[in-house]
């Protein structure tokens, strides 16, 4: 019984730390501070990036499936072992 107590309320006592950490003022400032400095050495000219030529044209065929279903051969579960 008085292990459980002390189990809980360290789990507690733990995610109370936690939470006052992670929404205190200077952590909060902190990670702006990261990310601005990320934007700042990730600024790439977007307007200078090459344009590259599609080849996706007409790549997908289409076919019937009723006329692919009749050409398929009809094999028995078994009949796979054999082959």
């Amino acid at each position: 019984m008085l292990k459980n107590i002390f189990y809980i309320t360290s789990l507690f006592i733990f995610i109370i730390f936690t939470a006052i950490f992670y929404f205190s003022d200077n952590h909060i400032n902190q990670i702006n501070k990261i990310r601005s400095s990320y934007l700042k050495l990730n600024n790439v000219d977007n307007t200078n990036l090459p344009l590259l030529k599609n080849d996706t044209v007409n790549i997908i065929e289409y076919k019937n499936e009723v006329e692919s279903f009749k050409k398929r051969k009809k094999y028995k579960f078994w009949e796979l072992f054999d082959q």
